[in-house]
């Protein structure tokens, strides 16, 4: 089981570093379309992530066409190397615990931003804080420290944030981030998402009040310096990412046309369908040759007895036959059979009378080729007997 978590976690870590150099390298085009544009696109994160739990079909469309392409050869999809099983539960420890202390931290800091409640401390940033029911919390100083104008416009920002269920979103933020710890992509995916929320929520509210960039450009400015008191639940005015960027967007703001929306939804749903293909699912293992199915038919006759047997083991397993009126004169018959580097099968027979054992017989047969073989002698009964070993299906099935 550990190493089934540890390869969906190796799984979910590759997606996410896709995901984010992606990202990374349209960001360019995706700041010439708008604010909101950049913003929203981060959703491609989560939906790769989810990818692998979706449903799979029976016929994997782009392994048929890609094996058709190579001509019937399989193999073509790349998949994780599986993890060592000695070392699986370590590392497993190792990387939960980590996730373990990043919630830990993540908690204690949302504890200390809500025993503030709705008056933070001077100096502070307005934030949005809480899920359920957000609250716009503001700092003792906050009529000192921005005019009435600006007090609005800090107010519709984080009411913005309040509409667009903006600190759902850095919870989300916060549990990628938690559960892959140790990879520094996900740190930075997690401060620019959050630097792109908030450009666009600027781009939102001068959407509607195209006229007071001049006073928004103003109140960035009196918050420039602040404490962000940074929690998972909370989408603050003030924020640690470059103030330049943000009076940039002021001065040339870009608003998303519906049809480049249109545009950038299908080119992100085009991706992730091409994550969900290129995956594919697991193909069968192949059968380890310890699980390899094997029958044994006997022939077997001594004196007035006569039998046929049939037995189902496996290779290099050791199964048993025995049969007879008393212990003193029943016979038993063990049978080890494992598979020589050419193909052909070793059948080691372990004959016993009574509580006497005979001399043990090993033969070298192809598979469904029959032997036979006789022991005994002396003052034991003669046991005549004919074997036929061959190899089962891989799909073979254990009759009821």
């Amino acid at each position: 089981m550990t190493d089934a978590m540890l390869t969906v976690l190796l799984q979910q870590s590759l997606l996410l570093c896709l995901g984010i150099a992606l990202l990374r390298a349209l960001r360019p085009l995706l700041k010439r379309l708008s604010a909101g544009a950049t913003y929203a696109a981060w959703l491609l994160l989560p939906a790769l992530l989810l990818t692998p739990a979706l449903p799979r079909p029976q016929q994997e469309p782009l392994a048929v066409v890609l094996q058709a392409a190579a001509g019937g050869q399989a193999g073509l999809l790349p998949a994780l190397p599986a993890p060592l099983s000695s070392q699986a539960p370590l590392w497993l420890l190792l990387w939960l615990g980590g996730a373990v202390v990043v919630v830990a931290v993540q908690a204690r800091r949302q504890r200390r931003l809500a025993r503030f409640g709705d008056r933070l401390p001077a100096g502070t940033s307005p934030a949005l804080v809480g899920l359920l029911r957000p609250r716009i919390a503001l700092p003792a100083d906050f009529e000192s420290r921005f005019d009435v104008a600006e007090r609005e416009l800090v107010i519709a920002h984080e009411q913005v944030h309040r509409d667009r269920l903006d600190n759902l979103w850095n919870l989300l933020a916060c549990a990628i981030t938690a559960l892959h710890w140790w990879n520094p992509l996900a740190w930075w995916a997690a401060r620019r998402m959050q630097a792109d929320q908030e450009l666009a929520c600027d781009a939102a509210v001068l959407a509607t009040r195209p006229a007071a960039t001049a006073i928004y450009t103003r109140a960035l400015l009196a918050a420039h310096g602040l404490n962000s008191l940074g929690a998972p639940l909370a989408s603050r005015w003030g924020t640690t990412h470059p103030l330049v960027e943000r009076i940039e967007m002021l001065n040339h703001p870009r608003l998303l046309p519906r049809r480049r929306a249109a545009v950038l939804c299908a080119a992100l749903l085009g991706i992730i369908g091409a994550a969900y293909a290129a995956q594919g699912s697991e193909p069968d293992a192949p059968v380890a040759a310890s699980a390899q199915k094997i029958e044994i038919q006997l022939q077997v006759s001594t004196g007035e007895f006569k039998a046929s047997p049939r037995l189902i083991t496996t290779l290099g397993a050791r199964t048993s036959i025995q049969w007879g009126a008393t212990p003193a004169s029943s016979w038993r018959l063990d049978f080890t059979v494992t598979q020589d580097p050419d193909g052909q099968l070793q059948v080691v027979t372990e004959p016993r009378y009574g509580d006497k054992p005979l001399a043990r017989h090993t033969g070298h047969v192809a598979s469904g080729k029959s032997v036979a073989h006789r022991v005994g002698g002396n003052d034991v009964p003669t046991l005549q007997m004919t074997r036929v070993v061959k190899l089962l299906p891989a799909d073979f099935k254990m009759p009821p």
